[in-house]
């Protein structure tokens, strides 16, 4: 049975992007309804956030408890083969947002967004799997495993699921990139090894073979740690040989308690179609690029936001309809993912990592660059290295339409 109601909004999917959205359509009084497959809270991983996700959570008035997630002051890159080592502090970077970020438990901080969605009036419903998607001049219809209900717009905050793409055909993946990703968690690290990540809680990230590797320190002394592969076929066994031949891992998880191996694949990709008639995809049902910049959530809130804006705008006037509603940030939000995009492709295929991580000046204007695209910061026009990415002849390789689509946003 049909419900009676109209929802204005119609959100599948309660993670960053979805619950964001949600959250911030609702705080201007419109009729949102989430429709989310998991009970929360739920384990995800994507720990490491940049400081432009902030602009968003301080948009929603999301309290971080220090306590609970733990201040990040940057990044550092290592490679333990040849001993080279570079730091980068998100305070040398371009002004702009804030000069921190934080390391945060997936589970609570999904969980602390779909709380502000329901604070402002949203209703979210746990459990439910949207199966179906029918738009038309006259609204959306979904269908779920709980029954169908309509809206006046839909958005897909659906993850690496990706409803709508997987439905129209239009996922398209990024070769070049890391392929699937092993990682585990270490619970009571001892107080020496606590005391070498403190005070700044820096993510680690680590250089090794067809790939990298995380190290995320996460509050109550605990670590997530993974490898991300470029090669077909990567196996439990090879983050068990990581660990082993890590000095810097064997000594800080020394005596700590170890937690299951994780796999996740589906890496690098984006929806040629994120926009239409009546919806919108955000976060990775728009577009996931490979972690190795952890600029999932940032990208993810960053575009709630600008979307939601757009709807609001449009819902208030009753032109939610316009096939090209979206049209006006549609570049916008392209320019986020093609720079990050550009970023990753020369961290595989280039000598990116020797000239421009551990070769990278000490100071002067292009390392405030450097450091603002790592902060999320990619939505400005005054960065010199962000244009060089976006210009730069050596690009992703995507499906066809993926390049052409990210190297017309690049020229």
């Amino acid at each position: 049975m049909k419900s009676q109601r109209l929802w204005d909004v119609i959100v599948a999917g309660a993670g960053p992007g979805g619950s964001a959205s949600a959250a911030l359509l609702a705080k201007k009084g419109f009729r949102v309804l989430v429709l989310e497959k998991d009970e929360f809270p739920r384990f995800h991983i994507g720990e490491s956030l940049l400081p432009a996700s902030e602009l968003v959570q301080s948009e929603l008035g999301v309290d971080i408890d220090p306590e609970v997630f733990l201040f990040k002051r940057g990044a550092q890159f290592l490679c333990e083969a040849s001993g080279r080592h570079k730091a980068f502090d998100f305070a040398e970077a371009l002004p702009g947002p804030q000069r921190y970020a934080w390391q945060v438990e997936r589970a609570r901080f999904d969980t602390l967004l779909r709380d502000r969605a329901l604070a402002f009036g949203a209703e979210v419903r746990h459990g439910v799997r949207v199966e179906e998607v029918s738009t038309s001049e006259e609204g959306v219809e979904v269908s779920s495993s709980a029954g169908r209900e309509r809206a006046r717009y839909f958005i897909d905050a659906s993850g690496q699921g990706r409803l709508l793409a997987s439905k129209m055909r239009s996922v398209e993946a990024f070769r070049d990139f890391g392929k699937a990703a092993l990682f585990t968690h270490f619970h009571a690290l001892s107080d020496e090894a606590w005391g070498e990540i403190a005070p700044h809680h820096d993510v680690r990230i680590l250089m090794i073979p067809e790939g990298w590797a995380w190290v995320i320190p996460l509050a109550g002394k605990r670590l997530s740690v993974g490898v991300v592969s470029q090669r077909q076929g990567i196996q439990r066994e090879d983050l068990d040989r990581f660990l082993a031949q890590s000095t810097l891992l064997q000594r800080l998880t020394r005596g700590a308690e170890r937690g299951e191996t994780r796999c996740i694949g589906n890496f690098s990709y984006r929806n040629a179609r994120p926009f239409g008639p009546r919806y919108a995809c955000v976060g990775d049902a728009a577009c996931f690029i490979d972690p190795v910049f952890s600029s999932g959530v940032s990208l993810a809130l960053q575009g709630a936001s600008q979307i939601g804006r757009a709807l609001a705008e449009a819902l208030e006037k009753g032109e939610e309809a316009n096939p090209r509603l979206m049209a006006g940030i549609e570049g916008r939000l392209e320019q986020g993912y093609a720079t990050f995009a550009a970023l990753v492709y020369r961290f595989y295929n280039t000598r990116f990592v020797d000239n421009m991580i551990f070769g990278a000046p000490d100071d002067g204007e292009y390392r405030a660059g450097v450091v603002s695209v790592l902060a999320g910061d990619v939505y400005r026009n005054d960065n010199t290295f962000a244009d060089m990415l976006l210009r730069s002849r050596r690009r992703p390789d995507a499906n066809a339409r993926g390049a052409t689509a990210l190297q017309s946003m690049a020229g």
